[in-house]
């Protein structure tokens, strides 16, 4: 029984609500015993369900990990980032603080997070080709709970994580989602648009990256720079 819920549960943060039929493919069990699953799952209110109503034929029930399901299995991700928020505070000087309200130190603490995450990561980012050196971001990050799927859509390149380790903190401050984004965009050089974010309804957060036509690795604006500190870094825009 374990390993079916497991299963459930690792499909659903990769790939984000599904119906009764699609995991009982992936997890290789039938529709019933599924269900079972499933059922057991929203009664200990680790799945939320949404009725999805159809053209043709009855409405399907999609199942999705609720906030709290979400949480409970991001544990391993709200440890690690505990542990970088503790020395990020630790590392604020009086001078710092002093005359910032809570929301800008929330954000100057993010920031070092961010900050950390890139510098850490960073001797581990050394691929000259493009598609490569994304790879070897989304792998780093991957350690973080932040980065899970590399897609790519059309001529961009979409970085998807499916769960969020405080998901309740993100729907008020969007810090540690502006400090996820920062950490990409400092290995990879490029600018990132973040999409869509769990924190906000979406299936998952999105990081959609443009291609550059010419690829500078490790040097000039394409190498490591660190994060401003104490300074939110504005959204990715293009056009």
């Amino acid at each position: 029984m374990e390993q079916t819920r497991d299963a459930v549960i690792r499909f659903l943060q990769e790939r984000g609500a599904s119906t009764a039929a699609d995991l009982a493919k992936t997890v290789g069990v039938s529709t019933g015993s599924i269900r079972r699953h499933m059922d057991i799952m929203v009664a200990e209110g680790l799945l939320d369900t949404e009725l999805m109503r159809q053209q043709l034929g009855r409405p399907v029930t999609r199942y999705s990990l609720s906030e709290a399901g979400e949480e409970e299995t991001s544990g391993a991700s709200y440890s690690r980032l505990l542990g970088r928020i503790y020395p990020a505070l630790a590392s604020l000087t009086q001078s710092e603080v002093a005359g910032r309200d809570g929301a800008e130190l929330v954000n100057l603490i993010f920031d070092r997070v961010g900050e950390s995450m890139a510098r850490d990561h960073a001797p581990r980012i050394t691929a000259e080709v493009f598609d490569e050196r994304v790879q070897q971001v989304s792998d780093a990050l991957q350690q973080e709970g932040i980065l899970e799927l590399v897609e790519q859509r059309d001529d961009l390149i979409v970085l998807r994580n499916s769960s969020c380790p405080v998901r309740s903190f993100a729907e008020g401050n969007h810090a540690m989602c502006d400090a996820d984004r920062g950490a990409i965009e400092t290995l990879l050089g490029l600018p990132v648009l973040q999409s869509s974010t769990v924190a906000t309804g979406g299936d998952a957060c999105e990081y959609v990256i443009q291609p550059p036509s010419v690829w500078e690795p490790a040097s000039g604006r394409h190498g490591t720079k660190s994060i401003a500190g104490g300074r939110r870094r504005p959204p990715a825009r293009w056009g």
